[in-house]
């Protein structure tokens, strides 16, 4: 029993010996995962080195021993070490996006340096520095750098600055596309209309000018304009929303509630045939004064669109030019518009392509936003000059009999609208990806939206939505036969048969029908037999693939060999 109690002691001393050496060694390095935890730690004495992490990249476990030696080594009790994972604490919060390992140097609550990357070499260099600033600050020989640990160094200020500044070019250049995209589109439009409407001008008559018609009628009669049409029309809010893209006056809120739920009356003018100009300049000049000069001492004649202004919204609105004058006539007469020329094809969003390995299929569709999604598709390999498609969309994808890693699936997704000064600002997508496909890992991210047009015109070309015709199938060809003939066969037929009746009993042989009953009797026999032995066949090679398929693209690549 002593030898026994003496063994039991030494095993609960040696344990205890190990707990105390696990728990030096947890002391060593202190993990922060909330806000009260960072705080508490920051205000600890001496040079605090943290390795900032992000949950899906975790902390630098290759530097973990090199920093222990560095502190039993160095620093002893003035230098602390911790991990901090930033996707909990708020004041680490601009390094969650990052993957590469991040390491700052605190002291007195104030943040001295930050270092990016797994160098030992530069990371102990600047540990034995900062060890050495500190020691002076605390001696008062040196000045702290006054710097929460919230804000940026100089060097982080000025990758930020110049992350911001290629921010900015890329949105300039995006805007300058979607702006070229629009008047395109513009000019497209009222080159298509002036071929039936070049003598044709709409107007707006505000719903409290309606009562002066007559007005307006009467002062575009000595120009050559005549009223051809008119109808009440009630814009709502959309309308007026298109109005105020063409004029910003109609943009104001005082505008807006007068016109968007209230009656205006939508005119159409037309120039007489006799009448020389363009038909928009004319009705400006009559309307508006446009181009009208007046002479020394003559007083300035009121025109009726000052007249009939209300405030601060106008009585009367003429479109400026050929384009104000394509959009306003889709918006005020759209049925008559349609009758002679067919609306234009819908403007595309600006977008970018993503690329992903195709067994992510499942996972994308998932968490994709469909109003975002504009099209997407199976690829052979990750190529961005020359796609080779496979698929138009996960049922085809899936009814491939073979798979493999190599193969990809590119989304395009919209980055903007097309046309975002007619849009809610609420309904506005923000800017970039999203952060959820960002977060599986894509393959290739276009650059921005420019490039983004580039690359999807190359995997989505015209008329890829379009759905593929279906192959004819050809009709078979049916015999004719005459009633003539089928008659004679017929009785040839009936002739042979009784003959070789007759002679089979002469000879006592079987005739050929029996003969043919016999055979095919055996013939079932026969494929009975094979089809048994090809039906155990077929088990025994179904089995063997069915241990040795698998789907390559619903699991990730393998890891490349060491």
């Amino acid at each position: 029993m002593a030898l026994t109690s003496a063994v039991a002691n030494a095993a609960a001393a040696a344990a205890a010996a190990g707990a105390g050496k696990k728990a030096a060694q947890v002391q060593l390095q202190a993990e922060l995962n909330t806000d009260d935890e960072w705080n508490k730690f920051i205000n600890r004495d001496g040079l605090l080195v943290i390795d900032v992490y992000t949950e899906w990249c975790g902390p630098c476990i290759g530097m973990v021993g090199n920093l222990k030696k560095i502190k039993v080594e160095l620093g002893g009790d003035n230098l602390h070490l911790a991990i901090a994972k930033s996707d909990t604490i708020e004041c680490l919060k601009r390094f969650r996006k990052r993957s590469e390992p991040t390491w700052m140097f605190i002291a007195a609550g104030q943040l001295l340096n930050v270092v990016f990357g797994a160098d030992a070499p530069r990371l102990a260099r600047t540990i034995e520095q900062e060890l050495q600033n500190e020691e002076l600050a605390r001696k008062g020989e040196r000045e702290r750098p006054k710097r929460a640990p919230h804000e940026l160094t100089p060097p982080e200020q000025e990758v930020a600055e110049a992350k911001e500044k290629l921010q900015q070019e890329r949105r300039a250049r995006e805007e300058a596309a979607v702006e070229a995209a629009r008047i395109m589109r513009r000019e497209t439009r009222a080159c298509r209309l002036e071929t039936h409407f070049a003598d044709v001008c709409p107007a707006l008559v505000m719903p409290h000018a309606q009562k002066h018609l007559r007005k307006i009628t009467d002062a575009l009669e000595p120009h050559g304009v005549i009223l051809a049409d008119k109808c009440p029309i009630l814009l709502g809010k959309d309308g007026v929303r298109v109005l105020g893209v063409e004029e910003l006056e109609l943009a104001t809120e005082a505008a807006i509630s007068a016109i968007a739920e209230r009656p205006s009356l939508a005119l159409l003018l037309k120039k007489t045939p006799e009448k020389d100009g363009d038909v928009i300049e004319l009705c400006r000049r009559a309307l508006y004064g446009d181009g009208v000069k007046t002479g020394d001492g003559e007083p300035n004649k009121k025109v009726p669109a000052e007249e009939l202004r209300a405030e601060s919204t106008p009585g009367v609105y003429v479109p400026a030019d050929r384009h104000q004058r394509a959009a306003v006539l889709d918006l005020l007469f759209p049925k008559m518009v349609s009758s002679l020329v067919e609306p234009g094809p819908p403007p595309t969003a600006p977008h970018i392509a993503l690329m992903f390995g195709a067994w992510q299929r499942r996972a994308l569709l998932a968490v994709c936003d469909t109003s975002r999604l504009l099209h997407y598709g199976f690829f052979a390999d990750a190529s961005l000059t020359e796609p080779k498609l496979l698929a138009k969309n996960i049922e085809q994808y899936e009814l491939r009999p073979e798979k493999d890693f190599s193969e990809t699936i590119v989304l395009m997704i919209a980055v903007g609208l097309a046309a975002p000064e007619l849009a809610d600002p609420k309904d506005i997508p923000p800017q970039g990806p999203p952060e959820q496909l960002l977060a599986l890992g894509p393959l290739h991210v276009s650059e921005d939206a420019v490039v983004g047009a580039e690359e999807c015109a190359k995997f989505f070309p015209p008329g890829y939505s379009e759905p593929e015709p279906k192959p004819k199938q050809k009709p078979k060809k049916k015999k004719k036969f005459s009633l003539q003939t089928k008659r004679h066969e017929t009785k040839e037929d009936l002739t042979e048969e009784s003959n070789a009746q007759s002679q089979s009993i002469e000879t006592g042989e079987p005739g050929e029908s029996e003969a043919a009953v016999e055979g095919d009797n055996d013939g079932d026999a026969e494929v009975e037999g094979d089809v048994e032995g090809e039906g155990e066949v077929e088990e025994d090679g179904e089995d063997g693939e069915e241990q040795q398929a698998v789907d390559k693209a619903t699991s990730p690549p393998p890891p490349a060999p060491h």
